[in-house]
């Protein structure tokens, strides 16, 4: 297996005289870390030369030269490895501490007010930019950085960066989300007179286009346009999107107007950067005048109830039950959920003096519980005995015969079945419910095996802490045997108790057979543009950032991160197409322990910016074609490699 950078860049190890402490992130261009040198931090981006080489260098022709405000910096480069061929052109990045924008708006839930003085220094910085005809073509929320000291957005990655005079890639379109393509691109992309190797002509006019999808998204925590590519593109062509103050009733008149004069076609949208900026410092002032209406948050809290869309659902009025569980799925929150409050502490009642009753009676207990301590003994010594000669008398070739008519019988309960019923964290952003394809009375309990009998027979079944007996019938043998064996009962309960005290090795085998979620798998094919049998690389819990020290794993719910975005529609290069999935989404479902491997059924994903998308997935190893993950035996721990690869399924097998 061919190492990736993460198996060969390290803590602490130092390159090009910078030493590393952690990933940062990636893109489609690149790695990130953060290293140091000097007591200064930096941003280490790792550029592989063979297969995206002839974007770094454009990236690093438009740092070197200029440096625009509000734009990260370039402070130097070098190749790597030094001593021999290098395999990485690395861009010394000035460190931006901090969180994405998206993740800003998350965190903070900002109100109008505080979403046009964000957007005003990133309309400055792109008005700076374009001044020096260099144009950025990859802009989206995660390509902006808040400044965690001052607050301040910071543009970054210009790894799909364009001026004149920069080394030309072929390619129709540059890298980008199509979600944030204008209405000219995606004109020219479906052309059918397009000639070969005909290149989109990426204008001001484009950048301004994502600029209002961010705006949208930042107002009302949808997309305005979204679904599977081909959907995707016609309704983007179209330019027919709710207008933000109607789908979200916080946001004020004049900046949803805004929004969508960004959002327009080419000949009615916002000229320029510096009319945006014009655009925006007025809003301000509008805000001044109407501060109740400006400082009101845009997105409810996490609170028990309100929602920011006002729009009903189409299922009002059809299915009540199915639109409740929609409307509280996709209802948008933002905000740091409150922590709980913490439990009172109550101070320890003093113990009241003994009276002259409460002495007498605990002699009386006393005196009344040492027979049956004393009997406790006896029974003690003698089990203990038996098992002492039980344990040195000869064992009998042939093998145990059934239990006779009426014996006692003690079975315990099997692990428990691999279900989607269990418990699962099925959402890490908002506030979820079960998923609307199982009803809450789906999941049958757990039923114990038992061996068939001739005649009705006693048995105990132990489960998570709990005795339930059955009674046995009147009249049987069982109880006549019952009834006479005081003894055997004796040692049938303490023997009872023992087992549940500490159980014994749990049988383990595979999962059953199981059909996908409802949805699931048009969802990935239609909506997510993911083919059934593709993978990608994600993260286990608890995985060390750069080392490939197995981590442990238990059966039940698990949540995989899902490692880079999942691109669909790209080139054998790597260029073009769209993310299907953004790097961070976890994905959520179970975990079943096997006999020699560990089982994976993903069920559902929750991106970063909190869509959720009922899928269909199982975990499989590294360039491994067989289902599940090696146990890595350690010292009896069940244990895994750190990564692993999800894999689109249409049936868990």
């Amino acid at each position: 297996m061919k190492p990736t950078l993460e198996d060969v860049v390290r803590r602490d190890m130092v390159v090009g005289g910078y030493r590393i402490e952690k990933k940062l992130g990636a893109g489609g261009f690149g790695k990130v870390f953060l290293a140091w040198r000097d007591g200064s931090p930096c941003a280490l981006k790792f550029i592989h030369l063979e297969s995206v080489g002839e974007w770094g260098w454009r990236e690093l022709f438009i740092m070197l030269r200029h440096q625009f405000s509000g734009v990260v910096k370039l402070l130097s480069h070098f190749k790597w490895p030094e001593e021999e061929k290098p395999e990485y052109l690395v861009l010394v990045m000035e460190y931006v501490p901090g969180v994405t924008l998206y993740q800003w708006a998350r965190d903070n839930n900002p109100c109008a007010r505080e979403l046009v003085e964000m957007l005003l220094p990133i309309a400055r910085a792109l008005k700076e930019v374009h001044a020096e005809n260099v144009l950025h073509r990859d802009l989206k929320g995660d390509n902006v950085l808040v400044h965690e000291a001052d607050g301040a957005p910071v543009l970054v990655d210009f790894g799909a960066g364009t001026m004149p005079g920069a080394p030309r890639v072929t390619g129709a379109l540059a890298p980008a989300n199509l979600r944030y393509r204008s209405p000219e691109a995606v004109a020219f992309f479906l052309r059918e007179n397009r000639k070969r190797g005909e290149s989109y002509d990426y204008s001001v006019g484009d950048e301004l286009y994502a600029l209002g999808v961010i705006l949208y998204v930042l107002a009302t925590d949808v997309y305005p346009f979204n679904g599977p590519d081909d959907e995707l593109m016609g309704e983007i062509l179209a330019g027919e999107t709710k207008p933000p103050h109607v789908r979200n009733s916080r946001v004020p008149q004049a900046l949803s107007e805004l929004c969508l004069r960004l959002l327009a076609k080419a000949n009615a949208r916002v000229p320029d950067a510096e009319a945006l900026c014009v655009a925006l410092e007025k809003l301000l002032e509008e805000a001044k005048a109407d501060p109740r209406r400006w400082e009101m948050t845009l997105c409810y809290g996490w609170t028990v109830d309100g929602r920011t869309t006002e729009d009903a659902p189409e299922l009002v009025g059809h299915d009540p039950q199915a639109w409740l569980r929609r409307w509280i799925r996709q209802k948008p929150k933002r905000g740091r959920p409150p922590a709980p409050p913490a439990p009172p502490i109550a101070a320890p009642a003093l113990p009241e003096p003994p009276t002259a009753s409460t002495v007498s009676t605990l002699r009386t207990r006393v005196r009344r519980a040492i027979p049956v301590l004393v009997a406790v003994t006896v029974v003690g010594l003698v089990v203990g005995v038996g098992f002492f000669l039980d344990q040195h008398r000869p064992t009998p070739p042939a093998p145990t015969p059934p239990p006779a008519p009426g014996q006692p019988v003690l079975t315990s309960s099997l692990p428990t079945e691999f279900f989607l019923g269990a418990p699962t964290p099925w959402a890490t952003h908002v506030h979820e419910v079960a998923p609307p394809w199982k009803p809450p009375e789906a999941d049958a309990g757990a039923t114990p095996t038992r061996a068939d009998t001739p005649a009705p027979v006693t048995t105990m079944t132990l489960s998570s802490g709990t005795t339930r007996m059955k009674k046995k019938a009147p009249g049987s043998q069982a109880e006549k045997k019952g009834n006479g064996s005081t003894g055997a009962n004796v040692l049938l309960a303490m023997a009872a108790t023992a087992n549940m005290a500490c159980p014994g090795a749990q049988v383990r085998k595979e999962p059953a057979p199981q059909a996908c979620p409802a949805g699931a798998v048009e969802t990935m094919t239609r909506q997510l543009g993911l083919r059934l049998g593709e993978r990608h690389g994600a993260g286990m819990p608890g995985e060390k950032h750069g080392s490939s020290e197995p981590v442990p794993v238990k059966a039940g719910p698990i949540s995989v991160e899902l490692a880079g975005d999942w691109d669909v529609g790209t080139d054998a290069m790597g260029r073009g197409g769209r993310t299907a999935l953004p790097n961070g989404t976890h994905l959520t479902g179970q975990l079943c322990i096997g006999e020699k491997r560990v089982y994976g059924r993903i069920t559902q994903a929750v991106t970063p910016t909190g869509d959720r998308f009922t899928v269909c997935m199982e975990l499989i190893g590294q360039f491994d074609e067989e289902r599940g993950l090696e146990i890595e035996s350690d010292g009896g721990a069940i244990k895994v490699h750190p990564r692993v690869e999800v894999k689109t399924v249409e049936r868990f097998e």
